[in-house]
């Protein structure tokens, strides 16, 4: 269990209490990536967790805490091997028995998958395609080179993936678990870990990849089936695990959730959610994102 105070006597120590929670994280990063670099051995890093743990931003710190053990890491996104959205629509509308799968290992162009880890590590040059979440398709390629004796970190919910694990076995390589792994208690209200992903997740989905919060709603019952199923009983088997859970942070989403969550038509069937949502948190003094730092875990979701 976290804490953040239910009222800062000042600005000064709301500030002071965000960096101490950031800097709490850092030392954790610090630690993991420590433990990769003693093994010269490794080239590829799997960095996995259920979603909104933090995967993106914690695959960019690790570029800048191992470039200070002089170690060169090139950070590969494994969403952008996503299948076009039309295309798991489609697969959805040929059968009746199905809804629109967008979390499973069959969510993923997989072989593309296979043949860029493969050439990266044989021939050299590959290609790595990009995927735009807000079109939801892929919206081209990027030919990439290595360099010597870089390393690798394939970031993404499917890293853990008994399919991916099994790709990345063939080469040494350090597989890391990140997730929300804490409650939060702010005053005398508690979040817990699952409920703390969704709220990011709400904020994150309509900042960035264009999706209203009855969408997320909507989906987060799937996305939660797929991780029991596919991720959580692989967790412990992962060589290093991190805590992403941030005190401070349903402060930070409160602004962001009243107003999200408050323009929410009246006649959707989620509504009743929303406004559960919204009557937790209406308490809750509101931190703003100006007083976390320029290379925040949290710009990942606002």
């Amino acid at each position: 269990m976290k804490e953040c105070p239910k009222r800062f006597e000042s600005k000064e120590a709301m500030q002071e209490f965000v960096t101490l929670c950031e800097s709490v994280f850092d030392k954790e990063l610090e630690v993991a990536v420590g433990k990769i670099c003693e093994n010269e051995c490794v080239k590829l890093v799997g960095l996995s967790g259920p979603t909104c743990s933090g995967k993106t931003t914690t695959a960019n710190k690790f570029f800048d805490v191992m470039s200070r053990h002089n170690r060169h890491v090139h950070v590969i996104s494994i969403d952008d091997f996503y299948y076009d959205r039309e295309v798991l629509q489609a697969r959805a509308d040929n059968d009746p028995n199905i809804e629109v799968d967008y979390d499973s290992i069959n969510t993923i162009d997989f072989e593309a998958l296979r043949k860029c880890v493969s050439q990266i590590f044989s021939s050299g040059k590959t290609l790595v395609p990009k995927f735009d979440f807000v079109q939801g398709k892929r919206s081209g390629y990027v030919e990439y080179e290595p360099y010597v004796n870089e390393l690798f970190l394939f970031e993404g919910i499917q890293a853990i993936y008994p399919q991916v694990k099994e790709l990345f076995n063939q080469y040494p390589h350090k597989s890391v678990y990140i997730s929300v792994q804490s409650s939060i208690r702010v005053g005398n209200v508690e979040f817990e870990p699952n409920e703390i992903r969704l709220l990011r997740r709400l904020v994150r989905d309509n900042n960035f990849r264009g999706a209203a919060p009855d969408f997320t709603l909507y989906i987060w019952k799937s996305v939660r089936e797929n991780e029991d199923k596919n991720i959580l009983p692989y967790a412990d088997n992962s060589d290093l695990s991190i805590d992403s859970t941030m005190p401070f942070e349903i402060n930070i989403l409160a602004p962001y959730l009243k107003k999200i969550l408050g323009e929410m038509p009246k006649n959707s069937e989620y509504k009743h959610k929303a406004d559960g949502i919204l009557s937790k948190i209406a308490d809750i003094e509101e931190i703003s994102a100006t007083f976390i730092s320029e290379n925040s875990l949290y710009h990942e979701f606002i």
